[in-house]
């Protein structure tokens, strides 16, 4: 009866089981997570206060997943839902996700709104107290090559005031040949608890304006762990307080000691484990942390909820982090000369283009496909307004290209100082904390 689907969840099955799960191999997968987002393009948007890590590459760890568990009784309820096809593929690299639409979590919403032959459908939701994951579809009379959401906006219908901490949509759909429907996802989540039940968002593509209402069903409880120990990678301290485990993501809090000698940049090895050793590593799209690099966080993991292993360990290996002296770069846009930069001089040959802007090139030993830089100032404090920031990856192993689109020379004051978000240097350790 569910042949097909089976057949269809087996393949997803072994593309990721011909993935090894060492994390020797997550360089390689972060390289193919950044080609995949940025054909895709994903527009995302922020609250500023707080929000630092919000990823504009959206970064496929793969290589720390296990392979997703595929039963008959799983392909049974997939078939029984038109269209549910294509939500487990544009959540198969997310084991929480997964394990929600398994555990029948997912909810058909089903609603449309048509507008001059374009019909946008919210498909289905998965949501929690903290956020709402809206599936849709985009569907055409005419075939179209290239398609996304140009904006979204999410009403409770009695009013309630959402206190949104991130949005992530606007995905590029494209087709060589053309195609008469899209698929996609639209995320938000929220600084309080969700209290309301009944919702309208509006969406906007192509100049079209679109509104669709929905309601959720009530949302399972989050699970809270105390766990109140600290980690430790080369002498610098990260004290971890609490896990919150919800159905769409995990948050894990935590504090950065500030005695730390070194700026603890990410913390993309940060996982949990299992008594089995299955892992749920960092969220693959949209926002992975919230709060102060320097003070306070929370680092999101995909869920495990309705896993709930016997046994449940934090576990860190290495950490991005630079000595505090060394986070900020300092560059003057006239001589096109680096006067400070952390150890090993990893940036070099800068230079203008008139497409990318501001160029460098950084020299790592190997893949290195984070964006680098944060905020810009000007010799006089004044923050440098970015019109855009792009990566090229070089077919010379280590090199990469980062350009920065700056305004006109005569807006700002020589030097620049430009933070870093991320840089190719490690702290490493063999911490693991039990906190189930």
């Amino acid at each position: 009866m569910f042949k097909n689907e089976e057949e269809k969840l087996g393949h997803y099955k072994n593309e990721l089981d011909n993935i090894p799960v060492s994390l020797g191999s997550l360089d390689n997968a972060i390289m193919a997570g950044f080609h995949k987002a940025k054909s895709e393009q994903r527009k995302r948007t922020r609250k500023m206060r707080g929000i630092y890590s919000f990823v504009i590459a959206a970064l496929l760890l793969i290589g720390l997943f296990s392979s997703i568990k595929i039963s008959p009784a799983f392909a049974s309820y997939i078939s029984e839902i038109p269209g549910m096809e294509k939500i487990v593929k544009l959540i198969d690299d997310d084991k929480g996700r997964m394990a929600a639409v398994e555990k029948k979590y997912y909810q058909k919403q089903g609603v449309s709104d048509e507008k001059d032959g374009l019909k946008v459908t919210i498909d289905g939701t998965i949501s929690d107290e903290k956020g709402i994951v809206l599936f849709y579809t985009l569907q055409s009379k005419e075939k179209i090559k290239e398609i996304q959401i140009d904006k979204v906006n999410l009403k409770a219908k009695d009013g309630t005031v959402l206190d949104e901490a991130s949005i992530s949509y606007g995905e590029l759909h494209q087709s060589e040949k053309g195609e008469h429907s899209f698929s996609g996802e639209i995320e938000y989540f929220f600084e309080a608890p969700l209290t309301a039940k009944n919702y309208v968002i509006n969406i906007e593509v192509k100049g079209k304006k679109f509104s669709l209402p929905f309601t959720l069903n009530d949302f399972k409880a989050k699970k809270e762990y105390t766990i109140n120990k600290t980690m430790e990678l080369e002498g610098q301290k990260i004290y971890v307080e609490k896990a919150d485990i919800y159905p769409l993501r995990v948050a894990i809090h935590l504090k950065m000691n500030p005695n730390n000698t070194k700026q603890i940049l990410n913390l993309e090895d940060l996982r949990l484990v299992d008594e089995n050793n299955e892992v749920w590593g960092k969220i693959s799209n949209g926002a992975t942390g919230l709060g102060d690099k320097d003070t306070e966080q929370e680092i999101y993991l995909q869920s495990n909820y309705f896993t709930d292993p016997k046994e449940l360990y934090l576990v860190l290996n290495s950490a991005q982090a630079v000595d505090k002296k060394d986070l900020i770069v300092i560059v003057d846009t006239d001589k096109l000369e680096i006067q400070k930069q952390p150890n090993g001089e990893m940036l070099q040959n800068i230079r203008f283009e008139e497409e990318r802007g501001l160029v460098f090139e950084l020299h790592s030993n190997k893949a290195f496909n984070f964006e680098l830089f944060g905020d810009i100032t000007d010799a006089n404090g004044n923050k440098i307004e970015v019109h855009e920031q792009s990566m090229s990856s070089s077919d010379r192993k280590g090199l990469t290209e980062l350009g920065i689109k700056l305004p006109p020379k005569n807006t700002y004051k020589n030097p620049i100082s430009i933070e870093l978000n991320y840089y190719p240097s490690w702290i490493k350790g063999h911490e693991k904390i039990r906190i189930k």
